[in-house]
């Protein structure tokens, strides 16, 4: 009695609370009314009806059907590609594709327009672009990121293979080959590529991976550890005690790496471990590490940071201490998940270097607190969000099932918002809400799916779970 009573609560609340997407409409889609029409899309040229995401007709080439506006169908290009002018298809991005030889396939920048469903839509055209100059030599230029890598390095690639200058333009793409210069750090068991003297395919701890293409190590290898008498790779940890680098001294006459501590790092002689400076390390908390021997009380309030220096502490994201053009910032070269958190400050731009930005930066970051934000931090439990004063632990500006609450500190906190400014407050679920991750689809330049968090009660949940048991067992 009682579970036929709960299915059918929890079949009203799937009906009253989950919104199917737009194109399972019936009469903005007639393909809907069919069995598993939420995978079909109707195209009134021929008035029939097809499945989500196909490629080729009745799209052109290259394209495939994909739900637009208001859940009408539409061509597109598939994510990870985009559409060229000069022959109106779809073409791999970051590639050569259309382009001339030397040049690479490059997602259009533009603004992304809004549609009805909560989707972002983005532009999926390309364009040719001549790839930087990297500047070191025997370096070559990854277009994904616009950065330059070291020739027959892993690099960006994935493990197995390594980054090589392809073309005259020196455009570098992720490879493995048991012939020519690659064939160097081939490892036939494999069939991959590896660099020389790093674990690589090694499995046998202790061992790298060596320019005859076998994994061991020797004594007269600089990466040789005399304590367990195994290699380990230079500027890793190796057999180091945490906070350690496994290095070649500078300067000196040892032909062998040593485990010394990190740059910005202090040894603590209690422990043998090393700490970041400013960070709360051995320290009890609400403390931090100013030296080797010493531990300080942390003299800033949350939202601000320290500079040794001056002494003082300084708001994120205003002018600070800092020169023209620069704001206060996180250290950049920290890293809250291995270093802990840093509580001392550091002058610099978020955004490219060049003067243009540079001016924007400083104009939009100079300019002091609004008289408004001043008397919204001084109400207690108030916060200032979108130019407009907010009670926290309120709905306010969120969406349902959201509340207001304070940002708090740490890993994800840094992560976030460690390299902009930082908001006060951000929308998370109220308590007896479940987040929950609706598809909406792939992103251009990476290819990877593309999430829309909503904030779910936990009674739909079971209903939405339960409805799709029951639709199995039909």
């Amino acid at each position: 009695m009682w579970g036929g009573g709960v299915l059918l609560f929890c079949i009203m609340c799937l009906q009253a609370a989950v919104l199917p997407p737009p194109w399972a409409d019936p009469v903005r889609n007639p393909c809907a009314a069919q069995p598993g029409g939420w995978q079909l899309l109707f195209w009134p040229l021929d008035g029939q009806c097809y499945r989500i995401f196909q490629q080729g007709p009745p799209c052109p080439d290259t394209m495939e059907l994909g739900p637009g506006i208001k859940g009408a169908a539409e061509c597109r290009c598939p994510p990870g590609t985009a559409q060229s002018p000069r022959d109106a298809l779809c073409h791999t991005l970051f590639k050569r594709g259309p382009c001339p030889r030397g040049q690479y396939f490059a997602p259009v920048p533009d603004k992304p327009r809004k549609t009805s469903i909560s989707e972002t839509v983005r532009p999926r055209w390309g364009t040719c672009r001549e790839p930087d100059k990297c500047l070191e030599n025997d370096n070559v230029f990854w277009a994904k990121d616009e950065r330059c890598y070291p020739q027959h390095t892993r690099g960006p690639c994935p493990k197995g293979e390594l980054i090589t200058a392809t073309g005259s333009g020196g455009i570098g793409e992720c490879r493995c080959k048991s012939t020519g210069t690659l064939g160097k750090y081939y490892w036939s068991p494999g069939d991959s590529c590896h660099e020389h003297f790093t674990h690589g395919p090694c499995v046998e701890k202790g061992t790298l991976f060596l320019p005859n293409g076998q994994c061991g190590c020797s004594p007269d290898l600089p990466h040789y550890y005399e304590d367990t008498g195994q290699c380990y790779e230079i500027g890793g940890i190796g057999p180091c005690p945490p906070g350690h680098q496994f290095i070649l001294q500078e300067n000196s006459n040892h032909t062998r790496a040593k485990c010394t501590c990190k740059e910005g790092h202090v040894l603590w002689s209690e422990d043998g471990a090393c700490y970041r400076l400013y960070t709360r390390g051995p320290c009890p908390p609400g403390q931090f590490l100013i030296n080797s021997t010493t531990c300080a009380t942390i003299p800033c309030r949350q939202g601000r940071l320290y500079f040794p220096e001056e002494e003082t502490c300084y708001k994120i994201g205003t002018k600070g201490p800092c020169p023209q053009g620069q704001i206060v910032l996180f250290e950049n070269a920290v890293r809250p998940s291995v270093d802990g958190v840093s509580y001392r400050g550091m002058c610099g731009c978020s955004g490219p270097t060049d003067d243009v930005v540079q001016s924007k930066c400083h104009i939009a970051y100079e300019q002091s607190e609004s008289d408004s934000e001043k008397q919204c931090d001084l109400k207690a439990g108030m916060v200032m969000w979108n130019e407009t004063c907010h009670q926290l632990y309120t709905k306010g500006p969120c969406s349902t099932g959201q509340w207001l609450v304070p940002v708090r500190e740490g890993k994800q906190w840094y992560e976030q918002f460690g390299r902009k400014k930082q908001p006060k407050a951000i929308c998370e679920c109220r308590p007896g809400f479940k987040p929950i991750k609706t598809i909406v689809r792939g992103d251009i330049k990476t290819g990877s799916t593309i999430y829309i968090e909503q904030c779910q009660s936990h009674s739909v949940s079971i209903a939405r779970f339960l409805n799709q048991n029951y639709f199995t067992q039909q």
